[in-house]
């Protein structure tokens, strides 16, 4: 990334980023288990409690694509999204798949897609686009008019990240990410909206909104009719982009 922001790829003109993978954690449901502890347990299936699969998975994607931009905020995002392939209650309430486009600053598009069904292509991805190269953010390696890769071993992500928590512990020089954390949640509830919608989301309309969905974490105890319950068929309803409303 350094190497990028030092000018290596040129100027940054577009971002594609990419998370195609299987659905995980899937819960079945336990007989007997009230419908609150169930859902509970499979929270990463319910928009309610894990926000879907923008915020939940490809907000990693969007937080790299925040920092290589130089951490700079989307001015609007359009998309779209929805339920192709999975049927039955174990999937919950979320959609199988999404694409959304953000206009950054300077014209720059970032392109980002994710999909959680079986039995396809899967891939983990984030491509910077430049004037005078590429840049494949998790290859480490940079190809156009500076090409360049990482010589070796860059080390498990996950280690290293953890790794520097405990050593800023016992230096007692605390890591404060908050600020990154907000900015990218806010940029992935954007595109969610943006397709559960079908709209434009604007940043301003994201920012300045007071939406969450119900209950409040607060409100929680395992005896709370949850939002949303199975129907007849087995099912969960799901939100219809161009009739949801949640601005």
């Amino acid at each position: 990334m350094k190497r990028v922001h030092d000018g290596a790829i040129g100027r940054i003109v577009a971002i594609q980023e990419t998370w195609l993978r299987p659905p995980y954690v899937l819960r079945e449901r336990v007989p007997g288990m009230k419908e609150m502890l169930h859902q509970g347990a499979n929270q990463y299936h319910f928009n309610w409690l894990s926000g879907d699969d923008v915020p939940q998975t490809l907000i990693h994607n969007l937080d790299r694509s925040s920092w290589a931009l130089h951490n700079s905020e989307p001015i609007k995002a359009y998309g779209m999204g929805g339920r192709s392939t999975l049927d039955g209650e174990i999937y919950g309430n979320v959609f199988d798949h999404h694409s959304v486009v953000y206009q950054f600053p300077e014209a720059v598009r970032v392109y980002a897609i994710c999909r959680t069904i079986d039995n396809c292509y899967n891939e983990n991805s984030s491509l910077i686009l430049g004037t005078k190269g590429q840049c494949d953010l998790l290859k480490l390696k940079i190809t156009g008019e500076n090409p360049w890769e990482h010589p070796g071993d860059a080390g498990n992500p996950y280690v290293l990240e953890h790794a520097a928590l405990i050593r800023s512990i016992r230096d007692g020089k605390p890591i404060n990410s908050g600020y990154h954390m907000v900015r990218s949640t806010r940029i992935a509830m954007m595109g969610q909206f943006a397709c559960y919608t079908g709209q434009e989301i604007t940043w301003d309309q994201i920012s300045d909104s007071d939406f969450y969905f119900p209950p409040r974490a607060e409100d929680c105890h395992e005896d709370l009719d949850p939002p949303v319950r199975p129907g007849s068929d087995g099912n969960y309803s799901v939100l219809v982009p161009g009739k949801t409303k949640l601005l």
